[in-house]
Order: C-alpha cells, then sequence, then structure tokens
C-alpha cells in the first residue's frame, strides 16, 4: 500500500473517533498541495484558518522555509503539541487570533509571504472581496485554495447560516452567538474577484487526481447546488 503524508494523524489523539482521517487528508494533499511543492520550496507561507496546524505541518514538510497560522480557536492551536516531532516542525508558528485582524497587523507592518493557504476558510467568511484584498497586500504571488463553492452560471455569493459550535465552522460574530453568517461564492465569482486584484485563477481537477476511487472525497463529485473545489491564484505581476 502506498504510504501518504498523513498517516501519522491516526495516532493523533484528538482524531480518534473521527473516521477515517487519513484517507481524506491524503487524498486531498495530493490535491491542494503536492503540485505545488516547487512553489514552496524556501517560501514564506501564510496558513489562514489554521484549525490544529495540520496543514502548517504538511507545508512546512513540503520545504517551506517558514509557516505563520492563524486560528481564532486556542484549543485547536494547542492541539499541534501532539504532532510527531519531525525536523519540520519547528517551521511553525501557530498564532491564535482572528484573521482579519491579523492580515491587517501584517500590512501595517509591513510583513510579507509568498504563498497563502486557505485550505476550507473561504467558504466559513462573509468578506471575501476584503480577505483576498488584504491578502495581495502582503505580496504573495500565489494563493492556494480549497472552497466549497456555489454551482450557478452566474458571479453570486450564497448566503447561509452555520453552527459555531462545530470547530469546523466559523466562529461567532457577535458574543455568544450560535449561529454565524457566511457566504459560500460561485466558481465565477472567485474568478471575477481574482480577476479584480490582478489575479490568474487556475482550477484544479479533482476527477484528474482522484479518478474513479471517490472514496473520503465526495463532496468534490457533489450533485445539487454546491461542491468542493480547489484552485490557485496567481499574482500577474510575477
Amino acid at each position: 500500500m502506498r504510504l501518504g503524508f498523513f498517516d501519522f494523524i491516526g495516532e493523533v489523539p484528538s482524531y480518534a473517533g473521527c473516521g477515517d482521517p487519513v484517507l481524506r487528508l491524503n487524498k486531498r494533499y495530493e490535491l491542494i498541495l503536492q503540485p505545488f511543492r516547487g512553489e514552496l520550496d524556501g517560501a514564506r507561507v501564510l496558513d489562514l484558518g489554521a484549525h490544529d496546524g495540520r496543514w502548517c505541518y504538511a507545508l512546512a514538510e513540503a520545504g517551506a522555509a517558514r509557516v505563520v497560522g492563524i486560528e481564532a480557536r486556542p484549543e485547536l492551536v494547542a492541539r499541534y503539541d501532539d504532532f510527531p516531532d519531525a525536523p519540520w516542525k519547528g517551521r511553525v508558528e501557530l498564532r491564535v487570533g482572528e484573521v482579519f485582524e491579523a492580515l491587517e497587523s501584517f500590512a501595517a507592518d509591513g510583513t510579507q509571504f509568498d504563498v497563502v493557504a486557505l485550505f476550507g476558510l473561504f467558504y466559513h467568511v462573509m468578506d471575501h472581496f476584503r480577505l483576498l484584498r488584504l491578502i495581495r497586500l502582503t505580496g504573495a504571488r500565489i494563493v492556494l485554495i480549497d472552497s466549497e463553492f456555489m454551482l450557478m452560471k452566474n458571479p453570486m455569493i450564497q448566503l447561509m447560516f452555520e453552527r459555531t459550535g462545530s470547530d469546523l465552522n466559523a466562529t461567532p460574530q457577535i458574543e455568544g452567538q450560535d449561529h454565524a453568517l457566511i457566504g459560500v461564492p460561485s466558481r465565477r465569482a472567485m474568478n471575477a474577484m481574482a480577476r479584480a486584484l490582478d489575479f490568474d485563477v487556475v482550477w484544479s481537477s479533482a476527477a484528474d487526481v482522484f479518478g474513479d476511487d471517490r472514496k473520503g472525497v465526495q463532496d468534490y463529485f457533489r450533485d445539487g447546488n454546491k461542491r468542493r473545489a480547489a484552485c490557485c491564484l496567481i499574482a500577474r505581476d510575477l
């Protein structure tokens, strides 16, 4: 059996009882990270909505010189200590903070990054264009996005609510909020926002990567009006 990067995750205590996270994470790795290992070599990387640092850990292993992860929930950041003590683990710095506040702080002090990763955050926010504009100010040459997208043909953002009690969902937008308002953009909306900020968009093909083996990644092939997808924004002034 071919080994995958996230094979270790099954031994991390916080993943006990989570079904088969190894299979899904390994497959997503092949889609959203593996093709960009060359761009990550020696790069300064910012991971927004970093959760427990699992993708920070993977980005560092892929060659990033430094990875800064921003995560709002301190209990998730604390879980990073449970990851194996690999040579690249120390290249990760996880910070507890709100994504927009962190980006505004980076803009104010001139902190720059080469690559920004949004592996699951983009459909848990409302201010997508503001988020991308602040990312543009970091000087990032590429932005890696893995998100849910609406399948409507027009450029639009579908508003909906989600529970804030799950650590996979949005955090409260006001004190005591149990359901946050989020927006899920269409692919054409993604293209339009990127174009306005002088990014080109390259969409990844889940079918080419996964083939007929869709176990664990069915959401990338979902029928209906919403489907998960991955894309890369490339700054045109490279």
